[in-house]
């Protein structure tokens, strides 16, 4: 309480300023209103008119929100200084009667009494003397605190209004920028650096502004005066004063220094960004960054020393702020060039990113930190990931010297300190705005799964899907290598379950995506995407990645589960009006299905052939090879077994495909169960009569079990149905088909899976190691 100055709040004088800004704008307006209209007219003019009006009006407000502020701060002085007196007062009469605080710093302000010489006190009467002079005492300071704290709020309400109309953005010039860039010649003093790092805070994006640039939308609401702040700072200070700054804000160990570090990364992505105003882009990057971005050799040495790793440091602690759509690309090409020393087998490619005296322990952290920041930064932007999988800007404009295989092959097959979290995020971003409704992030979206289904699935040439089961020494799939990864392609394929299957791109929502490939070479494609999402073969064994030891390849299955549900459902909806259409969904679930198999089968095969060859080079592709694993008898207790993902989907939703230990010899081999049986391909089926009994919107009156339904008279969830069945699946599946009442849609259905005949119109059989080795690893014989 000693400490408080309450008159020094309204020393400030802000009076003065107010007048000063009313003065200054009408001078403004009258330089205008002076011009003779005979020397300056028409629309420019008349529109200078109406600006000069609108600031003058908007300065005489800011003016009035200052005079609130100074109001606010003498009132609080007067209130605060008259409540301090009265403290002061009571502690002066308590002293004359003999009272004296305790202790300065105790909140109960207890008092203690000193009785005179001659005085006849009990000790019960001095008691209750020191407990009424006590709060007698704490009753004014609980006003005074009472006091401080309304005013403290009034005097917040003043700034944030002040703020609100006259935010610190709107001061910031492009002179400003220069001035605060040239700062860096000379060192950065602490007030320099203070002064800059509210600056960038001042220029930086809401938390909002920043959630729709992620969204992808343009922000019109960004001051022009910050973006130009922002161009001349980081044109003026250069990349050594740049990263000497950060340097200093990251010294200074507090929250304002973190919080400006943070600032400054974020700046130089805002300017990046052509989405913000209409003062930033690529273009308006300093020339130090430009020729950076430019500079697309991966070996160059000293640009990784000088400038990827403080670069990336800088970047590491920028938020979620998106760059542009060309520096996001860049940044990405950075990561894969890195990423691609190891792929070419570069003997410790982390030596250049340090120096010869770090621990070589810090430069493989150095060296990882960096190119996964890159990605993570880049792949903000999913224009930026798209060009990467494209091969081109959203222009049409081509990537200058880029070559799209060997590059995304870089960031799939190298293998990251984080199984591929970062590197995920290249791909996993397809799945939501392939699925958001809106069409120019499906645009988009289809535009990246095209380039990322014709990159991964290509056999032709250089054969980039045996590349990518083969993406290291070892033979190990990109899949075992970066589990993250895997299950990144998963989701962004779920968008395209039914395109893949071989339903027509339009009808399905995703015209952007239309493989231009006949109908058995987009059947064979989609099975090697599904083998890739499959390869991480982590069945049965628990990772951080995967916790519940399933893996993509079963998250996978489930998922083409769900989507047949989801047919099934649309199949029911449309069986009156459309019942062509529910004998196509019907079928192509069934594709589904057995395409979903395949890719098991395919990697559970490629994954048998490599563990052999590790063992034995000489016979990698030989046929004992063969013979090995067509009776599957290796690892059947970590790996499954073929025969095991035929167990039944209730195996897929409730845990690994494992058979039991003592089922680790030879097995027979055992193709899926044909449909009808009772087995797997039973039970799938279900899942598709199921969803048709959603879409007709089933009820207990019209024929179906009342187990089937819960309280409310909704369907239960299948899981449910299917815990609580206690009989064989086939009779299931028939009670469900009776139940649906439609022999109509009940014909679709079984003439689209041909139930009891084959599955779908699958043209090769899955479980043939042959066939993979001949029509999915190698392409068409």
């Amino acid at each position: 309480m000693d400490s408080w100055r309450p008159w020094e709040l309204a020393a400030v004088q802000l009076t003065d300023l107010a007048d000063a800004i009313r003065e200054n704008s009408e001078a403004a307006e009258r330089v205008v209103d002076q011009v003779p209209t005979t020397s300056w007219a028409g629309d420019a003019r008349s529109a200078a008119n109406v600006r000069a009006s609108d600031q003058n009006g908007w300065a005489k407000r800011v003016a009035g929100k200052v005079d609130d502020l100074q109001t606010a701060l003498n009132s609080a002085a007067a209130a605060i200084d008259s409540s301090k007196t009265s403290v002061n007062g009571a502690l002066l009469g308590a002293t004359s009667q003999r009272f004296v605080l305790v202790s300065e710093s105790d909140p109960s302000w207890k008092m203690r009494y000193v009785p005179k010489e001659d005085e006849d006190l009990t000790p019960g009467q001095i008691a209750d003397m020191e407990r009424e002079m006590t709060d007698f005492v704490k009753g004014r300071a609980d006003e005074l605190a009472t006091t401080a704290s309304d005013h403290a709020a009034h005097i917040r309400t003043a700034v944030g209004n002040l703020h609100s109309i006259a935010p610190p953005a709107l001061t910031l010039s492009a002179q400003d920028g220069r001035r605060h860039g040239q700062m860096a010649a000379d060192g950065w003093t602490d007030e320099e650096a203070a002064e800059v790092g509210r600056s960038l805070r001042a220029a930086g994006l809401s938390d909002e502004q920043i959630a729709r640039l992620l969204n992808g939308e343009k922000l019109d609401d960004v001051p022009r005066g910050a973006q130009e702040y922002l161009h001349m700072f980081y044109g003026s200070v250069g990349s050594d004063g740049l990263f000497d700054l950060q340097s200093k804000f990251d010294g200074m160990q507090t929250p304002a220094g973190d919080a400006w570090s943070k600032a400054l990364g974020q700046g130089l992505l805002t300017l990046s960004n052509e989405d913000v105003g209409a003062n930033t882009g690529y273009q308006y990057l300093p020339g130090w960054a430009q020729d950076w971005a430019g500079n697309h050799n991966s070996m160059d040495n000293r640009r990784i020393a000088s400038l990827d790793v403080p670069l990336a440091g800088l970047l590491s602690n920028s938020g979620s702020t998106p760059p542009g759509e060309r520096f996001g690309t860049e940044l990405i090409r950075k990561s894969v060039g890195g990423a691609g020393r190891t792929v070419e087998g570069i003997e410790h490619p982390e030596m250049v990113y340090g120096t010869g005296r770090d621990d070589p322990d810090a430069l493989k952290r150095n060296y990882e930190s960096t190119i996964r920041t890159f990605m993570e930064v880049g792949t903000r932007n999913h224009e930026a990931s798209a060009a990467i999988l494209t091969g081109e800007y959203s222009t049409g404009e081509k990537l200058a010297d880029y070559d799209r295989d060997t590059m995304v092959g870089y960031a799939l097959k190298h293998d990251w300190d984080d199984g591929g979290d970062a590197a995920g995020d290249l791909i996993d971003w397809i799945r939501d705005d392939g699925g958001s409704g809106d069409p120019t992030k499906i645009a988009l979206a289809d535009r990246a799964f095209s380039g990322l289904f014709d990159y991964t699935t290509s056999t032709a040439d250089s054969n980039n899907f045996s590349d990518l089961m083969n993406a290291n020494t070892s033979g190990d799939a990109i899949g075992k290598i970066n589990p993250h990864i895997a299950q990144s392609l998963r989701e962004a394929s779920l968008p395209y379950l039914n395109i893949l299957a071989g339903g027509e791109s339009g009808p399905h929502g995703h015209p952007g995506f239309d493989p231009a490939v006949p109908s058995e070479e987009l059947q064979r494609r989609a099975a090697r995407l599904f083998t890739l999402i499959a390869s991480d073969n982590t069945y049965g064994a628990a990772t951080p990645e995967n916790p519940d030891g399933t893996g993509a390849g079963a998250d996978l299955y489930r998922d083409i589960l769900d989507q047949t549900v989801r047919n099934g459902t649309a199949a029911g909806e449309l069986a009156s009006s459309e019942p062509h259409r529910a004998r196509s969904l019907a079928e192509l679930s069934a594709n589904l299905r057995a395409l979903g198999q395949s890719g098991l089968y395919g990697a559970e095969y490629d994954l048998q052939i490599d563990e052999n060859a590790s063992t034995d080079a000489e016979n990698a592709a030989s046929k004992r090879i063969r013979d090995i694993v067509s009776s599957a008898s290796a690892g059947l207790t970590s790996v499954p077994h073929p025969a095991a993902m035929t167990a039944g989907t209730a195996g897929a939703v409730a845990g690994p495909w494992l058979l039991p230990d003592e089922s680790a010899g030879d097995l027979e081999f055992r193709p899926p169960t044909p449909a009808g049986t009772g087995g797997t391909a039973a039970e799938d089926e279900i899942h598709l009569v199921y969803g048709a009994l959603e879409g007709v919107q089933a009820t207990p009156d019209a024929g179906a079990p009342a187990e089937w339904f819960s309280d409310d008279g909704q369907l239960k969830p299948l899981a449910d149905i299917l815990s609580e069945h206690k009989g064989d699946r086939g009779e299931l599946l028939s009670a469900m088909e009776s139940a649906l009442g439609n022999e109509k849609l009940l014909a679709s259905l079984r003439a689209g899976t041909s139930t009891g005949n084959h599955q779908g119109t699958m043209n090769f059989d899955p479980t043939d190691p042959d066939n993979y080795d001949d029509i999915i690893l190698n392409g068409s014989s």
